[in-house]
């Protein structure tokens, strides 16, 4: 299963960032858009048609060279093992930092 999202740049030459999720890509639907990668020497254009795959944790810049450019952004999610892990670690640090101030409330600890 993928997710989709468009969006549209309404403002030319305003970049929008985020840092890239595991199986994202951008897909340009209308209009020129200028994607900027951390690291990357080279900037990369996209036309109507285009699409870039983003490596997990980049660090992306997306801007519009005129009014209402269109993009998709599909993403791929985690495979299962990945987000299991994820899920059972938060869960464990909930437990535990719960129990850790639940056990005394307000009330001052007495050392022996």
């Amino acid at each position: 299963m993928r997710e989709l999202r468009t969006f549209e740049l309404d403002q030319p030459g305003h970049p929008v960032s985020w840092r890239a999720r595991h199986g994202q890509s951008v897909t340009a639907l209308e209009g020129q858009l200028w994607l900027t990668v951390e690291g990357q020497p080279a900037d990369i254009w996209l036309r109507p048609g285009d699409t870039r795959v983003l490596t997990e944790g980049e660090r992306v810049w997306l801007s519009a060279e005129s009014a209402s450019a269109r993009f998709l952004l599909t993403e791929v999610p985690a495979p299962w093992s990945l987000r299991r892990a994820l899920f059972i670690a938060r869960q464990l640090a909930r437990r535990w930092n719960a129990r850790k101030t639940a056990a005394f409330g307000d009330c001052p600890q007495v050392s022996a």
